[in-house]
């Protein structure tokens, strides 16, 4: 337009205002060439056309501001620091915003020492430097010295050296334990006083040491990212471990025992138990794909689920039927749950159970051992599955009633010999009279004598009911 400042004698003040996306503007200064703004959320944006000493505080020396595209959303913020927040601003050559109340923060033109910086160079400008002898030092991983007698020489290895008028050029590579952390490059525009072997040897050894230096300050960063994160999963555990349920103390009729054992600070099996009656008790045992906080959060999101449903619904198809659906909107393609629903009335000597994909529920009574199968698919991979619930069925005085997740027949030795079902049927019928508490710590010891000094690969949690 021509009314928008570009031109000797506009009237600036009927001008469009400058777009700077959708925050207020608490403080504003123009400066030579290029203006500045403190938004209400405390950042700093410049704009302008004269910007050959970093005045915009952008890292480059482009202009903003000369066509719509590269103002609002399209300006970016000055980097002040991370969490850093200005209240003034001011610009002339500079730019100079208040910060954190009463400190200062400058950038762009420093002659005569203008940043306060203690230094004359300009900051916030692009760092010109040849990035073919670069590429080159990267690609032959040694150090390098160019020297530029022509232009044909400097053309030769390409157009910055060419346009930077660069007579010699030193380069290294920063290797630390066989991978490249970055380069050390100097350069220079002098005719006289070229770098000596010597100057290149110091500059390699130099090279060497700041390789160390790097990888060391990279290493003690991973280092504090991987205690944050330990106590990260740490705290995750402790909420796990204050959310687990516990097992019921004194069940008319029932001896219940629970063995739970996670591989990792938080686990992908779950459990829980309700009462729903006088006489009858609700048990959940359930496995999330893979372990850690991710499919901790799961297992707890769906036990609350569960709990809920089986609070307002009586049939237990409905209430794994419910919980799928749930889980189907819930989660990521790829995860899934399987679970075991079952309910026991101790004064009627029942049981009745869903099986959604998980290992099957054993009974085990004197002379035999009964898989009850699974009812349906496992939850959370196709909405509207309908899940069969079995039972009642009669049970008897002194019958045991054992669940687990599939972390206990896939427990391996070193050889990687699973401890396997059949094993594990032989040894519940083998020790089904012991005491639900007793059983449980028996076939503990038992999958550790198998594993040996292997360290377990899954979760382990063990259900056991004896009908009294």
């Amino acid at each position: 337009t021509t009314t928008d400042g570009t031109t000797t004698g506009d009237d600036t003040t009927t001008g469009d205002p400058p777009e700077l996306g959708p925050f207020d503007v608490i403080d504003l200064d123009a400066g030579h060439g290029h203006a500045c703004a403190v938004l209400a959320s405390g950042r700093v944006k410049c704009w302008g056309g004269y910007t050959d000493s970093g005045d915009l505080g952008l890292g480059n020396t482009d202009p903003y501001g000369l066509s719509p595209g590269t103002m609002g959303n399209n300006l970016p913020f000055v980097d002040l620091g991370v969490g850093v927040l200005a209240s003034q601003v001011s610009s002339y050559y500079q730019g100079c915003a208040v910060i954190d109340g009463d400190a200062l923060k400058c950038w762009g033109q420093s002659t005569f020492g203008a940043l306060g910086s203690g230094a004359g160079e300009d900051l916030g400008a692009d760092i010109d430097y040849s990035r073919t002898v670069v590429k080159r030092t990267l690609g032959e991983l040694r150090a390098g010295q160019y020297r530029i007698q022509s232009s044909e020489e400097a053309a030769q290895l390409g157009q910055s050296v060419f346009d930077l008028k660069l007579r010699t050029v030193l380069c290294a590579p920063l290797v630390a334990k066989d991978h490249v952390v970055g380069v050390i490059y100097v350069d220079s525009k002098a005719t006289r006083g070229e770098f000596s072997s010597r100057d290149l040897a110091l500059f390699d050894a130099l090279s060497a040491q700041l390789a160390v230096s790097v990888e060391n300050a990279r290493l003690y960063e991973d280092s504090i990212q991987k205690a944050r994160l330990e106590q990260d999963v740490e705290i995750a555990r402790q909420i796990q471990r204050h959310l687990l349920p516990k097992v019921p103390d004194n069940f008319p009729g029932l001896d219940i025992a629970l063995h739970f054992a996670a591989v990792s600070q938080a686990s992908g099996d779950s459990y829980d138990f309700l009462r729903t009656g006088a006489s009858t008790l609700a048990v959940m045992i359930g496995d999330v794909t893979g372990h850690g906080v991710g499919a901790a959060l799961l297992t707890h999101a769906a036990q609350a689920a569960m709990r809920s449903y089986l609070e307002l619904l009586d049939d237990l198809g409905q209430v794994v039927s419910r919980l799928n659906n749930r889980l189907v909107e819930a989660v990521e393609p790829g995860v899934f749950i399987s679970a075991v629903l079952f309910v026991v009335d101790a004064a009627a000597k029942t049981l009745s159970y869903v099986n959604a994909g998980h290992p099957p529920l054993f009974l085990v009574r004197d002379g035999e051992l009964v898989e009850f199968e699974k009812t349906g698919m496992v939850l959370g991979v196709v909405e509207g599955q309908d899940y069969q619930v079995r039972g009642p069925i009669p049970l008897r005085s002194g019958d045991l009633i054992f669940v687990r997740t599939d972390g206990v027949e896939e427990t391996m030795n070193a050889e990687r010999e699973v401890y396997g079902v059949e094993r594990l049927k032989a040894f519940l019928s083998s020790h089904r009279h012991l005491p639900a508490a007793e059983l449980l710590s028996a076939l503990d010891a038992s999958l550790c004598e198998h594993a040996g000094q292997l360290e377990a690969e899954d979760d382990v949690t063990m259900i056991a009911l004896r009908v009294e």
